[in-house]
């Protein structure tokens, strides 16, 4: 019996593998060695651990000493921030992060303010959720400094201006990291020409294995370890490296680069009509950032009278799968940052439901979504006349 056909409407959460991807982690098991080891086995999980980094920088127009292997977006942001070495081996005058930020940038920036004694400051925005460059610098202060920008964020999909962003910063004598993981599958880049110092990625967000994720470290940029241990990765990070994952990434990637124009375009027309849909069929339903740039496939709705959470279990279990915020803070009953620093409400906070849609994604699974969403709206609407007439 074939199991009832599912809806991924929460791919920055949960993105599908691509094809390809389980048979080369299968297969790399299956062959086994360590990467550390000089047994026959051993050299052939460096060289596809070798290979996949190879790749990775080849597609990110980096060199691939450039390329350090972790564990995850959140470790390669901590590690940013946390042990960059400042120019003249100082302490930063001053951690700079917008509002918007993942949860753990905003961490590792007050940990090493706590540490080593210098503010953590928030850049400003705009109405529209756009970091305000031209008062950038007259904010910055003498080197050195730290500013941790992501380039588009995943909750709402607004989009940074970062190569000005960047090109500040390098003026003033900053050094400059970006999370570049919600927009890496949307926008290709040559980090060497990008004013950008450090560069976190992640394989899950491109269909990759989850697992796995890289820090981009320009030439001439020192970083002490995070993870202290043996010889891995030039000594940077500690830990056996997993080239099993490493070689499922690189098949991803591939599978991406063929495939990048038509994805982006077909995502472009899914995230356009279904807020097309949204507009005219919802009721007292705002879309968050609507008034910035947006990346592709990304709606966070708005919407009034009902609890996010409620609605993500009343449309699981009809089949569509959705998020109501970040990977790392949807388990928290607290209301969004993003959401609160684009100056929405508790109450708006409260009724947001996240679609993020991914290379995989299908208008069979949108239309799952809009046959199904409007009838969980009237019952949880239902369920609190209160707020409905709020």
């Amino acid at each position: 019996m074939s199991e009832p056909f599912r809806a991924c409407l929460d791919c920055d959460n949960q993105m599908p593998l691509r094809p390809g991807v389980l048979e080369v982690l299968s297969r790399s098991l299956e062959e086994g060695g360590n990467p550390m080891s000089r047994s026959r086995r051993g050299l052939q999980a460096r060289q596809r651990l070798e290979d996949a980094r190879d790749a990775l920088a080849g597609m990110l127009g980096a060199h691939r000493s450039e390329v350090w292997y972790v564990s995850c977006g959140s470790e390669a942001n901590t590690w940013a921030l946390e042990r960059t070495v400042m120019h003249g081996g100082l302490p930063p005058r001053a951690i700079f992060v917008s509002p918007l930020e993942h949860v753990s940038v905003l961490a590792a920036a007050n940990a090493r303010s706590r540490r080593e004694g210098m503010p953590v400051l928030s850049l400003p925005l705009s109405g529209s959720g756009k970091i305000q460059v031209d008062v950038l610098r007259n904010l910055f202060p003498e080197p050195p400094f730290f500013v941790s920008v992501q380039w588009a964020n995943p909750e709402v999909g607004l989009v940074q201006p970062i190569e000005e962003i960047g090109k500040v910063v390098q003026e003033k004598g900053g050094t400059f990291h970006v999370d570049f993981i919600a927009a890496e599958s949307f926008v290709p880049i040559r980090f060497r020409d990008l004013p950008v110092d450090l560069l976190t990625i992640s394989s899950s967000r491109w269909g990759g294995p989850p697992g796995i994720a890289a820090l981009l470290l320009k030439k001439g940029k020192r970083i002490l370890p995070l993870i202290e241990g043996g010889g891995q990765e030039d000594g940077r990070r500690g830990g056996t490296q997993p080239d099993f994952l490493a070689a499922g990434w690189e098949r991803a990637l591939r599978h991406w680069e063929e495939n990048r124009e038509e994805e982006a375009a077909r995502l472009q027309s899914l995230t356009r009509d279904l807020a097309r849909w949204v507009v005219r069929t919802l009721k007292d339903v705002r879309i968050a950032g609507e008034r910035g740039e947006r990346l592709p496939g990304v709606l966070n709705l708005l919407v009034h009278g009902i609890d996010g959470q409620a609605a993500l279990s009343l449309l699981d279990a009809k089949g569509v799968e959705v998020g109501t915020g970040s990977s790392c803070s949807r388990d928290s009953l607290k209301v969004s940052h993003v959401l609160s620093a684009l100056g929405y409400s508790a109450v708006e906070n409260q009724g947001s439901v996240v679609l993020s849609m991914g290379w995989s994604t299908t208008s069979r699974e949108v239309d799952l979504f809009q046959e199904t969403f409007p009838g969980v709206v009237d019952r949880l609407r239902s369920l609190a006349p209160a707020l409905k007439g709020a």
